[in-house]
Formats: C-alpha cells, structure tokens, sequence
C-alpha cells in the first residue's frame, strides 16, 4: 500500500477522476484563513458524499504544504471521506507539493490500468496566499506543464488574500488562468468543486489511457461560479 493512497477498489467498476487539492498551510494561513479552509473542506466532505455519482466515481487527496509537503488526505473514494484537521507549517515549499500530486496522479493510472478502470482526466486544485519557495518550483513547474500539455491533468491555481504572486501561480496552466478567491470563500469554492466533480462523473469523458480521454468530445464546463472575485 503506497502512503499517497488508500488501495483501489477494484470491486467498483465506475470509471474514476481523482481530484488533488494542494492546500497552503504556511505561516501566513494562520488564523481565520486556515479555519475558513477546514470548514469549506468539512463542507466539501458533505456535499460531494450525497452526490451518487462523484461518491463513488470521484476519487479525493489532500497534499497540505508549507516547509514541506505532507499527504493530510490520502487518494480514496469521496464517500469514504471524513473532515480533517490542517497545521500550519512555516514556509512555501509548492514545489514538493506539485511533484507529490505528479506522483500519486502516475501512481493511480497505473493501477487504474492494471485493473481495467477506465478514468477522467485527473484534477489538481492548488490554493495559496503566497509566493512560492524557489527551491526546485521551475522544475516542478516544467513537470506539471508537460502533464497537462499531455492531456494527462486539469490544473486549477487559486490565489487566496492580497499577498499572492499572480506572475508566478500563472506558470502553473498554460491553459487555464489563475482565479482569485473572493475573502475567504472556501465553503462556495469547494461547494462549486463538488458540483463540478458530480457534472465530470455523470459525463462519458472517460477512457483507457490519456489520449483516449483527449479524444473524447464532450467537454464539461468548469467556470468558476460563486467564489471568485474575477
């Protein structure tokens, strides 16, 4: 059993989305940031386990990073998810963060392979209230940059506060811009997830290995709705 993931249920023959939300704790996230995030998780958690669709085709982590990254939820079916604590945790290490979600998203297809499940396009949600550390971010970035432009993820990159630095969340997607949260509007964005999850699990954009995927036609609309500021 790897430490990124809760063992496949191969008893579950829907086709799956995993979904990596990479969570700043660092020291600037203290106080009511870090609280708003807990109860916009617990929120989450709610939601997403009462859709009959993404509880069982939704597959959910959480990689939590300040000096360092740490899986705070490992990879498993969202109905099996429970609320969870965050710590706040020093400095920016993003990089760490991106390569672990990397890994875990490779590790996953892998055995969704093995096991002839068919997938939908991985999602990684990455929320921040700063600037990176720039210990190893350019080759993190060229790592995630390379997977999205392989059709092998969706990348979301959320600035959360004033203190964000835009030039560097914008290198994140080459295909999609950086949204702003509006304050602390953590209950409405993963309100928003949730849904957007349930609409990509109820759709037929799954397949094989990711140039199946990209070939589907059918594109779900994933416009932020309810908790930007743009």
């Amino acid at each position: 059993m790897s430490e990124l993931t809760i063992p496949l249920n191969e008893a579950n023959p829907d086709p799956r989305v995993a979904c990596i939300v990479l969570a700043d704790v660092s020291g600037s996230m203290s106080g009511a940031p870090i609280a708003a995030l807990e109860a916009g998780f617990e929120a989450f958690v709610h939601y997403v386990t009462t859709d009959d669709l993404a509880r069982k085709r939704a597959e959910v982590a959480v990689i939590s990073f300040g000096s360092y990254a740490e899986v705070t939820v490992p990879l498993q079916e969202a109905r099996m998810l429970e609320p969870t604590r965050f710590e706040i945790n020093g400095s920016t290490n993003m990089a760490a963060a991106i390569d672990l979600a990397i890994d875990m998203i490779d590790e996953r297809k892998l055995e969704y392979k093995a096991a002839g499940i068919q997938y939908f396009r991985p999602w990684l949600l990455l929320l921040t209230d700063g600037a990176p550390n720039p210990e190893g971010f350019d080759a993190a970035v060229a790592r995630l940059n390379a997977m999205e432009a392989g059709s092998g993820v969706t990348v979301f990159a959320i600035g959360v506060g004033d203190n964000v630095d835009y030039g560097q969340l914008e290198r994140l997607s080459q295909q999609r811009t950086p949204a702003p949260l509006a304050g602390l509007k953590f209950e409405e964005f993963f309100e928003w997830l949730s849904a957007s999850l349930g609409n990509v699990a109820s759709s037929s954009s799954f397949g094989r290995s990711d140039a199946q995927v990209a070939a589907k036609t059918e594109q779900v609309a994933l416009a932020p709705i309810g908790w930007t500021t743009a």
